[in-house]
C-alpha cells in the first residue's frame, strides 16, 4: 500500500484555496464522503449480503446529486445514509462472524482436507520453532528483509493494473527480478511519480504503510505483550502515526478513535472499506512472535484487525498471521497456506477463495492460469476490487504455492506482476518467503540497496534497523508465555 493510498492515481489530500475571509472547505481523501464511498458502500452491502431494501437508491440518489452540486453540499446527508447502512441487520448466509469465539466455532474441522495439523491446533509436534543456535534470528531478519524488499519492489507500480505493468516492462526492457527505474528509455507517458520507489530516485527503504504497519504492531506487543488489546494497538498509532499517513479504513478508524468511537464499532462507522486489504497487510508480526501456534497467532492479529476491518477484512489478518506461525512447523508453503486457511470461517467468501486456489495448484494449473482466474472474477483497475482483500489473497496464495523451489526474486516478481495492490501481496511473500528460507534466500539486489534499515511514520521509531527488528522480535518470542 503506497503513500498515495489503495486508490487508482489518487493524488493525496486535497484542499480549496484559501481566500480572504472565505470559508476554506477540505476534501480529505478516505474522511470526505464522496460518490465513490457511496457506491463502494452500496457494493460492500450486496456483497455481504445485507438486506438493502431503498437504501440502495438513495446511496445512489446521493451520488449523483454529488456529482451535479458538489461534494460539501451532501455531506450530512451522506454521514445519515453511512448510519442507516450500519443500522442494517447483518446477513446470516454466508456466516461471517466478527466475534473471536464464533469464527472460531466456524472452522474447518481440525482434521479436516486443509488442515494438516490433524487434532494438534499448535502446529506440528506442538512446539514453538524456537531454536538455540541463531538460526531463528536469521529467519525473522528473513522475514522483515523479505517484506521489505518485497515492498519496494511492487511499490513504484501500486497504482497501476496487471496490464500497465506489463506494458511499462515491455517498454522499459525492465523485469521484476530487481527494482524498477523511472528515468529509462520507454518510459514516457507512464505516471511514474504516482507512488514513489523507483530504484534510481530512492536511497534506502522509503517509508510505507505495509513497514509502518508491522513496526507498531512489534511496538505494541514490545509494550502490553502478547495480551494486548485493541485499544493498546489504537494506542500506538494515535500516539505515534500521522493521520494522513493512513489510507482507507485505517484512515476512517483513526477520525473514530479520535471521536470516541472504540474498537470494535470504530471499523464500522463510516467504514465503506472495511473488507478490504488493510488488516491484510498488518498480520505478519504476529506470527513471527508465535511459530508454531497458528491459532494463537490468528487471535492476536484478530485484536489488531478489528480496529479497522469486519468479517473477510478481519480474516485476512488471521489467514496471513496464521500461515506464518505454521511455517516453522510444516514442510511445505502448501501446508502453511492451508493451516492459515483454518484459522478462519470455512463459510465465509475468503475460505473458499482460498479453497479455490489450492484446488488449482492441486489440480495441476500453471501459476499463470491460476492469476488469469483471479482476474476472470475481480477488476484490478477497479479501486473495490483491486484492494478487496479476497482477490490480494488469492494473489498471495497462488504466488506462494507455486514458489515452491524457486527462487526468491521470482516469486515477489510474480506477486507484483499479478496487479492489483502489488506492494502489499508482494511484501507478504517476501514475509513468508524470508520467515521460511533466511536471508541467505533473499539476493544481493535486493537486499544491499535496503541498507539494513528502513523509514517509518512512527514518530519515536523513524529509522529502525532492520537487525534491530529481528532482535526485538525475537525478545518478544521468547518473552511470549
Amino acid at each position: 500500500m503506497a503513500a498515495a493510498g489503495h486508490g487508482r492515481a489518487i493524488a493525496g489530500p486535497r484542499t480549496a484555496a484559501l481566500r480572504g475571509d472565505a470559508h476554506v472547505t477540505m476534501d480529505l481523501d478516505y474522511l470526505t464522503i464522496g460518490p465513490r464511498e457511496l457506491r463502494m458502500e452500496k457494493r460492500q452491502l450486496a456483497a455481504a449480503g445485507r438486506p438493502v431494501g431503498d437504501v440502495a437508491a438513495a446511496l445512489d440518489d446521493c451520488a449523483a446529486a454529488m456529482e451535479r452540486e458538489g461534494v460539501e453540499a451532501h455531506q450530512e446527508r451522506a454521514r445519515h445514509l453511512l448510519d442507516r447502512c450500519e443500522s442494517l441487520p447483518r446477513a446470516t448466509t454466508p456466516a461471517e462472524p466478527d466475534d473471536l469465539e464464533a469464527i472460531r466455532a466456524a472452522r474447518p474441522d481440525p482434521g479436516g482436507r486443509d488442515d494438516p495439523r490433524g487434532d494438534d491446533r499448535s502446529g506440528g509436534d506442538g512446539s514453538r520453532g524456537l531454536d538455540a543456535d541463531g538460526a531463528e534470528r536469521d529467519r525473522l531478519l528473513g522475514a522483515w528483509l523479505g517484506r521489505c524488499a518485497g515492498c519496494r519492489l511492487g511499490k513504484p507500480v501500486e497504482t497501476w493494473d496487471r496490464e500497465t505493468i506489463r506494458n511499462f516492462l515491455v517498454a522499459t526492457d525492465q523485469s521484476l527480478d530487481d527494482y524498477l527505474a523511472a528515468d529509462v528509455p520507454g518510459s514516457d507517458g507512464f505516471a511514474l511519480d504516482a507512488t514513489g520507489g523507483w530504484d534510481d530516485r530512492t536511497e534506502g527503504m522509503p517509508r510505507d504503510d505495509d513497514v509502518d504497519f508491522a513496526v507498531a504492531a512489534l511496538v505494541t506487543l514490545s509494550r502490553a505483550g502478547a495480551t494486548f488489546e485493541s485499544a493498546d494497538l489504537a494506542r500506538t498509532w494515535l500516539g505515534g502515526l500521522p493521520a494522513c499517513g493512513l489510507h482507507t479504513a485505517e484512515r476512517v478508524a483513526y477520525r473514530n478513535l479520535l471521536d470516541g468511537v472504540s474498537p470494535p464499532a470504530s471499523a464500522r462507522r463510516r467504514n465503506p472499506y472495511r473488507e478490504l486489504i488493510g488488516g491484510q497487510i498488518r498480520g505478519d508480526c504476529y506470527g513471527y512472535v508465535v511459530p508454531g501456534e497458528p491459532e494463537r497467532a490468528a487471535a492476536l492479529a484478530h485484536r489488531d484487525a478489528r480496529v479497522t476491518h469486519v468479517r473477510n477484512g478481519v480474516y485476512g489478518a488471521m489467514w496471513v498471521a496464521a500461515t506464518l506461525a505454521a511455517v516453522p512447523a510444516v514442510d511445505t508453503l502448501r501446508a502453511a497456506v492451508a493451516v492459515g486457511r483454518g484459522e478462519i470461517p470455512a463459510t465465509s467468501r475468503l475460505a473458499d477463495a482460498l479453497g479455490d486456489v489450492l484446488d488449482w495448484h492441486d489440480a495441476g494449473l500453471d501459476h499463470g492460469t491460476a492469476i488469469d482466474r483471479v482476474h476472470d472474477a475481480w477488476d484490478d483497475a477497479d479501486f473495490y476490487e483491486g484492494y478487496h482483500v479476497v482477490p490480494n489473497a488469492q494473489v498471495v496464495a497462488a504466488t506462494l504455492l507455486w514458489s515452491e523451489g524457486r527462487p526468491f526474486a521470482d516469486a515477489v516478481g510474480r506477486a507484483v506482476a499479478a496487479g492489483f495492490d502489488t506492494d502489499c501481496n508482494a511484501a507478504t511473500v517476501g514475509s513468508v518467503l524470508g520467515l521460511a528460507r533466511g536471508t541467505d534466500a533473499i539476493p544481493d539486489q535486493l537486499a544491499t540497496p535496503l541498507r539494513g534499515e528502513i523509514r517509518t511514520a512512527l514518530a519515536d521509531r523513524p529509522r529502525p534497523t532492520l537487525a534491530g527488528l529481528a532482535d526485538e522480535t525475537l525478545a518478544v518470542a521468547r518473552d511470549v508465555d
